[in-house]
C-alpha cells in the first residue's frame, strides 16, 4: 500500500527533514503543518504562482553537506494540495526505497528521481542564497565565506570593498543573521549605498523582514527620495512592506491614497499581503486595482484570495463595492463571465 504522504514516507524511514517555504518568502515550515497540508487538512499559507514551493532539507550526518530537494506542489483555487503529481513522485520514491537492502532510504539515489518529475523546482539565485543562509543558521553552522565582507561593507562602511565582490550569499547570510544593532547600523548606511547594492539588500530583506523602526524609517526616507521609475523604487517598497511593524501598514495607508502603477500594486500583493488583513486597507487596495485593465485586476485578486488568511477579508471587501463604481464593474464582469 502506498504511503500517503511524503512526511509519512520519511517517518517510516526514520528520517526527519527540515522543511522551508519558498516563493513568497523563504521561511521555515513546521513539519506538523506540512503533514496537515499534505493530508488536505489545511491550505498552504503562502501560495506563490498557484504552488506550494518548498524545500526539504536532509542532514544524513553531522559532517556531510545537507541534501536539499526543492518541489513545487500544485494548488487549487483555495490553496489546498492537488495531490496527483505528489502521488506520482511518492510512487517513484517508494520504488527507490524498496530497493535498499537494509530498508533505509538512500537519499542520494532517491534524489535522482527529482530529475524526471514535474514537481521538481529550480529556485533562482536569490531564493537559493536565502535558503542556504537559513539552513546554515538553523543548523548552527558557520555562514559562507562571503559573510564577513558583507558585514564590513554594509555595517562598517568599508569603502575599500567593492560591493560587486561581496556575493549574493554573503548578503543573504547578513540579513538572516542580523541583530537589532545590525539594523541600526544598516539604517545609518542606506543613503551611502549605490543603487545595485541597496537593491540587493532590499531583495534579501523581503525574506528576513525589518524589525526595528530605525531601519524602517531609513527605508521610507529612501523611498521618498526617488521618483517612480528609479531602480530603487520597487525594491525599497518591497523591503518596507515586508516588515511586520504596524508603521509599515500605516505607510501603506498613505501610499494607497495616491494613484499607483501596476508594478507597485503587484508589489503590495507580493510583499505586503499581510498588511491587507485590515478592513479599510483591503477596500482601499481593491479600489486602487479596480482602475487597472481587467486582466491585471483579476490576476491580483486571484493572487490575494488564494492566501487563506486573506480570502475572507478580500471577499467581504468586494461585497462592499458601491454599485456603479469601477470596483463594482470589475467584480460584476467576473461574475457575469462565471455564470455565463
Amino acid at each position: 500500500m502506498l504511503t500517503p504522504t511524503l512526511v509519512d514516507l520519511f517517518t517510516h524511514a526514520d528520517i526527519t527533514p527540515r522543511i522551508y517555504s519558498l516563493g513568497r518568502r523563504v521561511v521555515p515550515c513546521a513539519i506538523e503543518h506540512f503533514r496537515a497540508f499534505e493530508t488536505q487538512q489545511m491550505a498552504w499559507p503562502q501560495p506563490w504562482q498557484s504552488q506550494a514551493q518548498v524545500a526539504l532539507v536532509f542532514t544524513p550526518a553531522a559532517t556531510s553537506e545537507p541534501i536539499i530537494w526543492c518541489l513545487a506542489l500544485p494548488l487549487d483555487e483555495q490553496s489546498m494540495l492537488v495531490p496527483a503529481l505528489r502521488d506520482g513522485f511518492l510512487e517513484q520514491l517508494m520504488s527507490t526505497f524498496q530497493r535498499q537492502p537494509d530498508g533505509s532510504l538512500a537519499l542520494d539515489s532517491a534524489a535522482e528521481t527529482l530529475k524526471d518529475v514535474a514537481i521538481a523546482l529550480q529556485p533562482n539565485d536569490l531564493t537559493r542564497a536565502l535558503l542556504h543562509a537559513r539552513i546554515a543558521h538553523d543548523l548552527e553552522l558557520p555562514p559562507s565565506h562571503y559573510y564577513d565582507d558583507a558585514r564590513a561593507y554594509y555595517l562598517n562602511d568599508d569603502s575599500s570593498q567593492a560591493w560587486q565582490a561581496l556575493g549574493l550569499q554573503g548578503i543573504a547570510d547578513l540579513v538572516v543573521r542580523k541583530t537589532d544593532d545590525d539594523e541600526r547600523r544598516l539604517a545609518r548606511r542606506l543613503a551611502q549605498l549605490p543603487d545595485q547594492a541597496l537593491v540587493a539588500l532590499c531583495d534579501c530583506l523581503v525574506h528576513a523582514p525589518i524589525q526595528k523602526e530605525t531601519l524602517l524609517d531609513a527605508m521610507m526616507a529612501q523611498h521618498e527620495a526617488v521618483p517612480t521609475p528609479h531602480p530603487r523604487y520597487q525594491p525599497v517598497m518591497g523591503a518596507i512592506l515586508a516588515s511586520p511593524l504596524e508603521q509599515a501598514g500605516s505607510w501603506l495607508d498613505n501610499l494607497l491614497q495616491h494613484s499607483l502603477e501596476t508594478t507597485a500594486l503587484a508589489t503590495i500583493a507580493a510583499r505586503g499581503w499581510h498588511h491587507l488583513e485590515h478592513e479599510q486597507r483591503s477596500i482601499d487596495y481593491l479600489v486602487s486595482i479596480s482602475q487597472l485593465e481587467a486582466h491585471d485586476f483579476r490576476v491580483l485578486v486571484q493572487d490575494l484570495t488564494r492566501i487563506p488568511r486573506l480570502r475572507l477579508p478580500m471577499i467581504m471587501a468586494m461585497k462592499q463595492a458601491s454599485p456603479g463604481s469601477a470596483l463594482w464593474q470589475q467584480i460584476d464582469a467576473i461574475q457575469r463571465e462565471q455564470h455565463g
